[in-house]
């Protein structure tokens, strides 16, 4: 029997989702895109995840009944981490939280995207104006107007079809297309972020910058290789390889358009621009450019710059004519979708000095402020993700994704659902909970049973055991199955943290910062999503900063892909921020090994408490 669901929707932007009934509001809002800011990680301990919900909720809290006034709980805040939902229910999420991000664009008045519809009642030819079609268009449309061959194609008939009152669709001063009678208020783009593992699609209407729909799948080149070095050296085994790779992420996307197309009712032909961002090899398959340089030192692209292309020479899904447009790459490992999360933190131009962190099999950090801007790559690997885990998994239902330790072990599941393994935010949390108990050593080591049963509760010391792969401490039992964590998979975990924490030093070194100097921690992505900031910090993931300074941001890269569909001068800013990042080559510094060795130990106690 399947469990009960409820239908949330998030406003102002819309977003809704399906989800078990007992999820927190913050976690449906998660699933949704609409991250909501919770700097205490979900403890109900700092009140900033408040939003205001009318429909079916759980019981107040103790923690929101400490966080929220009478008259707040007149006007229905609730704190997103707390409230769980029982039936549908709205949710207002209000200003501060990342989502709203493109919503503060628009205010400002800086909705300006590249394409514009204009319609227009056109005189009709007489013996007096014998104008040629063309020239009545333009002439009509301004100075500086230009029709394309497409367009000129489709004029003629198409003007005495709907007897000279049409609607001229322009990318720029170039009309592409022509449509009898006004549609302009049909007018959508969708802006996607690629990513190695997943691709996320949002649909937005050009006119009034609002969310449509939003779709996501699997990227269908995961069939060859689980990270951008596995699929670089299949492309450079042959030229049909790179062309497989490129048809196999436009068949994601394109899928990912179709879900969107079913969503919302609109017309694919009413889709006129796609915007994308990526790391820098999903660029290069997506515009079907060889990525081997990037393998090979000195680790050059073989295209940085921002590309346009016509949607039916890349075989996207929406109007044929519409542009595709790829925003900058920085360098080889760091790529456009890194572009996107400076626009949409500001990172770039605040006087504070700020660390953004977005953690995939690859971990791209971004340390500065207005004044000097820089980032790195670091190879994480896919521990993060649940790959080369023993029980690891994706995100999916029967994921552990949470994991406490007091007298005995609990779990909470993606879903609620059986344990089936962990994913990255459990095996964090997991990890963290056995550093705090002293399961695990400073150097990563399991406790031996003996010891444990010195010092431990017996539930605790039975859960340590040895197995077909080793010894290993046990996290959940669904009858005769256990999932477990290994002494290797620390040692995996340790190796992913250890590379991320080790970039994060080297860049503080650089900007000759300390950590009283930064003043926020941005965690990115889905990973900055669903991680706790507490276990990030107790296993040295990110440095011992107080709780307050980290902040999760959900997508940024998908914002910033947001925002340069919505705003063409975000485009030009987005262009200024590749050409002004320093990008910093971790290979390249003598002391980086030795940083990355020191890096992979746990912090001590003082430092993880702390």
């Amino acid at each position: 029997m399947s469990p009960a669901t409820a239908h949330v929707t998030f406003f102002p932007e819309g977003k809704s989702v399906e989800v078990a009934v007992g999820t927190h509001l913050s976690r449906a809002a998660a699933l949704a895109g609409a991250f909501i800011d919770s700097p205490c990680g979900g403890r109900g301990a700092c009140g900033k995840c408040r939003v205001q919900a009318n429909g079916a909720l759980s019981e107040l809290t103790a923690a929101e009944r400490n966080k929220l006034t009478m008259e707040d709980l007149d006007e229905g805040w609730r704190l997103a981490c707390q409230a769980t939902v029982i039936g549908d229910t709205k949710v207002k999420v209000p200003f501060g939280s990342l989502q709203i991000v493109l919503s503060g664009i628009q205010q400002q008045g800086k909705l300006a995207p590249g394409i514009r519809k204009v319609f227009l009642k056109l005189p009709e030819p007489t013996v007096e104006d014998q104008r040629a079609d063309v020239e009545r268009l333009r002439a009509a449309l301004g100075a500086g107007a230009r029709v394309s061959l497409d367009a000129a194609r489709d004029l003629g008939h198409v003007l005495r079809a709907a007897d000279f009152a049409v609607t001229a669709v322009l990318a720029g001063d170039e009309c592409f297309a022509v449509e009898p009678g006004d549609t302009r208020t049909a007018l959508y783009g969708i802006a996607f972020d690629i990513g190695t593992t997943t691709v996320v699609g949002v649909m937005l209407d050009l006119n009034t910058g609002e969310q449509v729909a939003v779709a996501s799948a699997l990227n269908g080149q995961a069939a060859h290789g689980a990270d951008v070095i596995s699929r670089i050296n299949f492309a450079m085994s042959g030229p049909e390889n790179l062309a497989e790779l490129q048809r196999a992420v436009w068949e994601t996307i394109n899928g990912v358009i179709a879900q969107i197309l079913r969503q919302s009712g609109v017309l694919r032909e009413r889709i006129y621009e796609l915007v994308a961002v990526g790391n820098t090899t999903m660029s290069h398959l997506l515009l079907g450019i060889n990525p081997a340089s990037l393998a090979l030192a000195p680790y050059v692209p073989v295209n940085g710059e921002a590309r346009v292309e016509r949607a039916d020479r890349l075989s996207a899904a929406i109007n044929p004519r519409g542009p595709v447009y790829a925003l900058p790459n920085i360098a080889c490992f760091v790529g456009s979708d890194t572009v996107g999360v400076i626009m949409a933190t500001r990172v770039h131009d605040g006087d504070r000095v700020r660390l953004a962190i977005d953690i995939g099999t690859n971990g791209e950090i971004v340390l500065g402020s207005r004044r000097r801007l820089l980032a790195c790559s670091t190879a994480a690997g896919p521990a993060f993700e649940g790959a080369e885990i023993t029980f690891g998994m994706r995100a999916t239902d029967g994921a552990i994704e949470k994991v406490w330790i007091e007298d005995d072990v609990k779990v909470q599941t993606i879903s609620k659902g059986r344990p089936r393994g962990i994913c990255g935010s459990g095996l964090i949390d997991a990890v963290a909970e056995m550093l705090r108990l002293g399961l695990l050593d400073q150097s990563g080591r399991l406790i031996a049973q003996d010891d444990a049963c010195q010092a431990l509760p017996r539930a605790l010391c039975d859960r340590l055991v040895q197995t077909e792969r080793g010894y290993a401490f046990v996290l959940a039992t669904v009858g005769k199955q256990q999932v477990y964590l290994t002494q290797q998979d620390v040692r995996k975990l340790q190796l992913a943290k250890g590379a991320i924490s080790a970039g994060i030093a080297i860049l503080m070194k650089e900007l000759g910062v300390g950590y009283d100097d930064i003043a926020e921690v941005l965690l990115a992505g889905a990973f900055g999503s669903y991680v706790n900031p507490a276990s990030s910090r107790a296993i040295g993931l990110v440095p011992a900063f107080p709780l307050s300074r980290l902040i999760s941001v959900g997508n940024a890269a998908s914002v910033g892909a947001r925002l340069a569909l919505l705003s063409t001068e975000a485009r030009g800013e987005a262009e200024e921020i590749a050409a002004r990042v320093e990008h910093v080559e971790l290979s390249s510094r003598p002391d980086f090994q030795d940083i990355f060795v020191e890096s992979m130990f746990f912090p001590p106690p003082a430092v993880r408490l702390g």
